[in-house]
């Protein structure tokens, strides 16, 4: 059995693991993605499963490509064509465009975004007066999609509703439907519902996907919420098979509806199932393992583990303190560019964090730094305004029903069909005429002035041809409505300033589509209009990411599951920021970021650098931070901390010595000894120095014309100096 020949022994087991449910508890690094490829072609060679009769769930497109390529590899292009391998949304849209008819859709039914469902939703508002502060769209398309994800529809919210803003947030639940329902659409996670619903509901369709497919393999399954898990425990209702491979301690998505209890009560929900534990770490080293295996220890729920590895143990784990978010930007800048002289490449460094804010200061410290980089999880290609104007004129015209879309370009580029146009096309939809009918027919009630006319029937006519040849490559239809609608003129005339950015992401979008025409297969044809749509609704910013050029990546812990770095520096690791604040008072939130904190450790293969700052500036608060806990369970043998005063690395009394230890609370503020005052009023406050430059002050100590302050500079050192060779400080302290 050549799929198994250079495999571990539990690898090789899980592979050839053979009817019947099978968990696989895959450490990190432990090659989970190497078990589900080779049993795909071990079931195809040695079991003879048609590859057909065979159904793959992935978390990311990126996971997707890269498990197609590999079992392409194993079986060869042919078979590899007639799998079903894909995320769950895809798969669904997919399952979704076939019987469209028995969901209750139309065919070209449109895959709504976030932006498009905050516009769908204030319509939903509107209708119902019903507006107001507390009902903001964020707040309200988060309890639809957790209640979606729950597997509840309108009217069990409204049942369950324990106070009057359940009850409202119930009632625009349902219009919001309705809107979904009038303008042939869906959102994300209709998608897994309305596909589990189908296959719950309608027997006919249940027992044609059911029985065809023998096996069904979920990745990363302790990240499935309970809607997935209805949808594969559906398609596998004849066959039984199910091999769901995942980590109980890489569950980090319960904000968003992730059920670990999925994982942790596989055998309950699969009786008699195979569990099998992959614990041969792969990528980390041993010093790694054993920091990120100290901290998941704390946890309680998980089914336990005990990572390995045959490398060596490579260095400590380093921590660096810096005064505030500004010096750790900077310090960590820094750090990348040793990371290159070393030898390494900037692509080899990745620098995660806990929330999209923090990535502010560190932007600025490596632009300020020269230190090329790219940032993921910021503004999605797909959802940059250019972008998703060009894509809603071929959403429209796929669409007649969808009026987000149509409102979106019907006056882009202007064509004089102002507010009062759109009023009057948004009355009518809400009685079920379609946007560009009902343009249509203010038309011809010669309603609009004479130029507007004119281009209003351009624009309808643009709609009517683009849906005629949606049979053809998207990047000729994207061309053609570039060429007619004179976009580009447009983005030159609105956004002088940006306008050549703005071009080259159009130039983008036509290339992406290009690209899908030429390597697109199966129903949709070779580039249809309708495959590209969905593939653009579906693909996220960290799937299209590859490290071609030589830039270090910064990135959010979470948007971090799945890759892997030489280098991985984790910013910000004070409490309240990781571990988030909103989590401190929930021991199920807390451990689910402890998980998220031992997905960022064992993100990296060779080195780490954590990093916290004694002050930091933030929306909800600013002031002295606290050591995150998380750096506290990291054993002491294990971690060196790089000491304020000399920035050289210490392990000896580490702790007692870089910051106050007193009791359970250690803050990242350093104390010194004799007589510092981590509180004094300097503390904070930029000074200068002649010889050192421009620096922070983190603390003080002593008196009168001996006052030191304890100073971090811009070159990263951290020196005690007499207050009296300093600028900056006020009046209070002493004198310059």
């Amino acid at each position: 059995m050549e799929q198994t020949t250079d495999l571990n022994e539990a690898q090789a087991e899980a592979v050839t693991h053979g009817d019947g449910p099978l968990l696989v508890v895959a450490g990190a690094g432990s090659g989970k993605t190497r078990v589900l490829t080779r049993r795909i072609a071990w079931l195809i060679g040695e079991r003879g499963v048609p590859p057909s009769a065979i159904l793959a769930f992935t978390f990311t497109n990126k996971a997707a490509r890269e498990m197609k390529e590999r079992i392409e590899a194993l079986v060869g292009p042919a078979a590899a064509r007639e799998l079903w391998v894909g995320t769950f949304h895809a798969t669904c849209a997919r399952l979704l465009r076939r019987e469209a008819a028995h969901a209750g859709l139309p065919a070209s039914f449109t895959i709504f975004d976030r932006e498009d469902q905050t516009a769908l939703l204030k319509q939903a508002l509107r209708a119902l007066d019903l507006a107001t502060e507390d009902l903001k769209p964020g707040l309200v398309l988060s309890r639809i999609s957790g209640a979606k994800n729950a597997f509840v529809d309108p009217e069990g919210y409204l049942r369950s509703a324990v106070s009057d803003l359940d009850r409202r947030i119930a009632h625009v639940y349902a219009a919001y439907e309705e809107s979904l329902a009038r303008a042939g659409g869906v959102d994300f996670d209709d998608l897994i519902v309305r596909s589990a619903r189908l296959l719950e509901t309608d027997e006919d369709v249940r027992r044609r996907y059911a029985d065809r497919f023998r096996h069904v393999l979920v990745d990363e399954y302790q990240d499935t919420n309970h809607a997935q898990f209805r949808l594969v425990t559906a398609f596998a209702s004849t066959h039984k098979n199910v091999t769901a491979v995942g980590d109980d301690d890489q569950s980090i998505y319960g904000w968003r509806g992730a059920d670990l209890s999925n994982v942790l009560d596989f055998e309950r929900h699969f009786p008699r199932a195979a569990v099998i534990r992959l614990e041969q770490n792969y990528r980390s080293t041993g010093n790694i393992l054993a920091a990120a295996s100290a901290v998941i220890a704390k946890n309680r729920a998980r089914k336990g583990k005990t990572l390995w590895t045959t490398k060596d143990a490579g260095p400590a784990l380093r921590l660096i303190l810096s005064g505030d978010e500004q010096v750790e930007g900077e310090r960590l800048a820094r750090e990348a560019l040793k990371q290159r002289e070393k030898g390494r490449a900037l692509r080899d460094v990745a620098i995660l964090f806990r929330t999209n804010a923090q990535s502010r200061a560190l932007e600025i410290a490596f632009r300020r730094m020269g230190v090329a980089y790219d940032l993921l999880g910021g503004v999605s290609f797909y959802d940059r305004k250019e972008v998703k104007d060009v894509l809603a004129y071929l959403r429209a015209a796929l669409n007649p029903r969808d009026l987000v879309s149509f409102l979106r370009v019907v006056n882009t580029p202007r064509r004089g069909l102002g507010d009062r146009v759109r009023e009057r096309i948004e009355a009518e939809a809400i009685l079920g005429r379609p946007g560009a009918e009902a343009l249509g027919a203010l038309i011809e009630a010669g309603e609009l002035a004479g130029p507007a006319t004119l281009k209003a029937r351009a624009f309808l006519d643009l709609l009517d041809e683009l849906r005629a040849r949606a049979g053809e490559p998207a990047d000729r239809l994207i061309e053609e409505t570039l060429r007619r609608t004179e976009y580009l003129d447009h983005l030159d005339e609105a956004f002088p300033q940006d306008a050549p950015e703005r071009r080259e992401n159009v130039g983008e979008l036509v290339v992406a589509a290009r690209q899908f025409a030429e390597e697109a297969r199966g129903e949709d044809g070779a580039g249809s209009l309708s495959g590209f749509l969905t593939e653009a609704a579906l693909v996220a910013d960290v799937d299209r990411w590859a490290p071609s050029d030589d830039r270090a990546v910064l990135l959010t812990a979470h948007n971090a599951k799945g890759l892997e770095f030489p280098v991985v520096m984790v910013a910000g690791l004070e409490e309240g920021l990781f571990p988030h604040g909103t989590a401190l008072a929930d021991d199920h939130e807390l451990e689910e970021e402890r998980r998220l904190f031992y997905v960022a450790l064992t993100r990296a293969e060779e080195e780490v650098i954590l990093s916290a700052a004694s002050f930091r500036r933030r929306y909800d608060r600013t002031g002295a931070s606290e050591l995150s806990r998380f750096v506290r369970e990291i054993p002491s043998e294990l971690l060196t901390v790089e000491s304020p005063l000399t920035g050289r690395p210490s392990i000896s009394g580490a702790r007692a010595g870089a910051w106050d230890a007193g009791g359970a609370r250690r803050t990242v503020a350093p104390s010194f000894p004799g007589t510092a005052n981590p509180r004094d009023p300097a503390v904070g406050r930029r000074v200068q120095h002649d010889k050192f430059g421009r620096g922070r002050v983190l603390s003080a100590e002593g008196g009168g014309m001996d006052k030191r302050y304890v100073i971090e500079f811009q070159d990263g050192e951290t020196r005690k100096v007499l207050g009296r060779f300093l600028q900056g400080l006020d009046d209070g302290d002493e004198p310059a």
